[in-house]
């Protein structure tokens, strides 16, 4: 062989060793890293003509529990789950909060009511509807707000969606509803049954 090939030999295995070095060691720039790839999507997306941001679901699901006409009526026990997503971890806290909003004109047209109701009076948590902890295995919810109890059947079917609502999550076993006031919410003894 004479120089010429030789020197034409060498010149493409370079351009070959160039090709596969750029394939087998270097990402493509288009493509995102990893740690691209594992963050999470934005919460919003702004639109170039200035729209309203859309925001990009995310969260944990929960169940929400409704009475339902007429099955709920009569059968105070008889509650009915709907789905919702809660935007953290606080999810008991969340689904209680749903409860109270009541459902949807779509789930309502369905039947759906809650008679878990609080009035417009001063909240003794910093102006919070309620508030809850959760201790061994036991739920403690405490209206911050007068419950608006508006009959027996009514305040029935409220206690039933509410332990309902809680004892979805497995962490809870027990369920204690306390007023305003800190007596048992649905105790006409007065006795404070709900803390034995």
């Amino acid at each position: 062989m004479n120089k010429r090939t030789l020197t034409v030999i060498a010149a493409i295995a370079i351009v070959l060793l160039a090709i596969l070095a750029d394939i087998f060691f270097f990402k493509p720039t288009s493509a995102p890293s990893e740690s691209q790839q594992a963050s999470p999507p934005p919460q919003s997306q702004q639109t170039d003509a200035g729209q309203t941001p859309t925001t990009v679901p995310q969260g944990y699901a929960v169940d929400v529990y409704f009475s339902k006409h007429p099955d709920s009526d009569n059968d105070p026990t008889k509650t009915f789950p709907v789905k919702r997503t809660a935007p953290t971890l606080a999810v008991a806290a969340y689904a209680i909060s749903q409860l109270i909003a009541g459902p949807t004109s779509d789930e309502a047209a369905l039947g759906l009511y809650s008679t878990v109701r609080v009035r417009n009076d001063a909240s003794i948590c910093n102006n919070k509807d309620f508030k809850i902890t959760i201790a061994n295995g036991t739920a403690t919810l405490q209206f911050c707000r007068t419950f608006d109890a508006i009959g027996t059947m009514s305040d029935a079917t409220a206690q039933e969606t509410i332990k309902a609502t809680l004892l979805q999550f497995s962490t809870i076993k027990k369920v204690i509803i306390l007023s305003k006031t800190g007596n048992c919410q649905f105790d006409m003894s007065g006795q404070n049954l709900c803390l034995q």
